[in-house]
């Protein structure tokens, strides 16, 4: 009788990547188990040789019978965004998972797989005849409250100085929803998760926030510009990046519980002007020192 591992795994497509790093530790520790992930985000795990099966949220009937009656299976339901080292941020995301998990952890690396043809596909779609300079300055859910989050986004004036500046040498593609803000200069193109990542592939310089594209580049081992505001790169982000951490003064917290601040960028937990949370000639400067592939 076949025996399981099952990772449930709630939340959005950057923490989908984060868990393949913990799903390399679940399969070296139990190599006589079918690993069964159950997802939001099934695409991010296409192709991974150490997955089974992935399921969808919402989109698994006979779950119980297939892999809960009479399976004893090993079942992983835990929450490491409600550890107390992610909340006092000790740890990466990656190792208290492991923890919850019980197996050891490995290293922060995530990984992504791909095949020949979609890379070849997307090479099709993106004509380099300029060298590349990937930008996503604004990240979040469809359809919140505000476009722009001073919490996690590059504010807007300093993304449109940036893009103004590489584009005199570099073809600017700006990652974004259609309900975002378009930077002049830049192009838009309307892709998928996994074309996204491949997109970072076939990019010469990229500028990121804390959102799935800086774990996608951390797994395709391309050095990136990440900008953080208020999650820390010792939690969420990797040593391989240019990681820049803004400084800035608090404003009012008093509603804050686990986090001082809203992630969607709450005006009142900020005392700083938002253009004053970045300097643009420090960020310039690190896509000169900026890896090749």
């Amino acid at each position: 009788m076949d025996k399981y591992v099952i990772l449930h795994i709630e939340g959005g497509i950057g923490k989908n990547v984060v868990a393949t790093a913990v799903v390399r530790a679940i399969s070296n520790k139990y190599s006589d188990r079918k690993i069964i992930i159950l997802t939001a985000h099934t695409d991010i795990w296409l192709c991974n040789p150490r997955v089974h099966k992935v399921l969808q949220f919402g989109q698994v009937p006979y779950f119980y019978q297939d892999y809960i009656e009479n399976k004893e299976s090993i079942i992983f339901l835990q929450e490491p965004y409600k550890q107390q080292d992610y909340i006092y941020r000790t740890k990466h995301l990656s190792e208290i998972w492991c923890e919850l998990c019980g197996v050891e952890f490995d290293g922060e690396k995530p990984e992504l797989y791909f095949t020949k043809l979609e890379l070849d596909y997307l090479s099709s779609l993106i004509n380099k005849d300029r060298p590349i300079f990937l930008i996503q300055p604004f990240g979040g859910a469809q359809g919140q409250q505000h476009k722009y989050s001073w919490a996690r986004d590059i504010p807007p004036t300093i993304a449109q100085e940036i893009v103004d500046e590489m584009a005199k040498t570099h073809r600017v593609i700006q990652v974004r929803r259609e309900d975002q803000v378009s930077l002049n200069n830049a192009e838009y193109l309307s892709l998928n998760p996994r074309q996204l990542a491949l997109a970072l592939y076939l990019s010469d310089k990229r500028l990121l926030i804390d959102s799935y594209l800086q774990h996608a580049a951390a797994a395709l081992g391309l050095q990136s510009t990440v900008l953080w505001i208020c999650n820390s790169p010792s939690v969420l982000g990797y040593q391989l990046h240019n990681n820049i951490i803004s400084t800035f003064e608090k404003g009012n917290i008093r509603s804050s519980l686990y986090d001082p601040f809203d992630i969607l960028g709450d005006p009142i937990n900020l005392a700083t002007p938002p253009n004053d949370l970045f300097k643009v000639s420090d960020i310039l400067e690190t896509f000169n020192e900026m890896k090749k592939k």
